[in-house]
């Protein structure tokens, strides 16, 4: 089972946890960046989705989990202003950037690319309904 975490300070019409909940995987979810921190304290994730708000104390966390975990992948999402930012949070080399409105697929398409990212190209696919095989050891 791999282990999502999401960052989501406010619920968007497009839920992060409605696009994961039913795929087999175990998904965190933190409101806030002190529960993210506690929550990679806790166990690092095998993916890490964060919806940007704050581009200042966003980039901050962001910017520390990279230096902790240059290997992560990241999925950064955001709205359409957050176009103007995409410089800036490139040097977090991030696995995908998205932006809202998210077609379902879309995202579930980014975590399956960060999944293989984070499997070195195991076969990993994330299938509406289906279970997860090919968990890291």
């Amino acid at each position: 089972m791999f282990r999502i975490l999401i960052h989501e300070p406010e619920p968007t019409s497009d839920d992060c946890r409605e696009y994961l909940s039913d795929v087999g995987h175990e998904v965190v979810v933190c409101a806030d960046r002190e529960a993210l921190i506690a929550a990679l304290a806790e166990r690092r994730p095998h993916v890490l989705v964060y919806v940007l708000g704050d581009l200042g104390g966003d980039f901050g966390v962001l910017s520390a989990v990279r230096r902790a975990a240059p290997r992560l992948p990241l999925i950064l999402l955001g709205g359409p202003a957050a176009l103007d930012v995409r410089r800036t949070v490139q040097e977090l080399k991030p696995t995908y950037f998205g932006v809202f409105p998210l077609d379902h697929s879309e995202l579930r398409d980014a975590v399956n690319g960060a999944l293989a990212v984070h499997n070195k190209g195991r076969t990993s696919r994330v299938r509406e309904g289906a279970s997860v095989r090919g968990a890291p050891p």
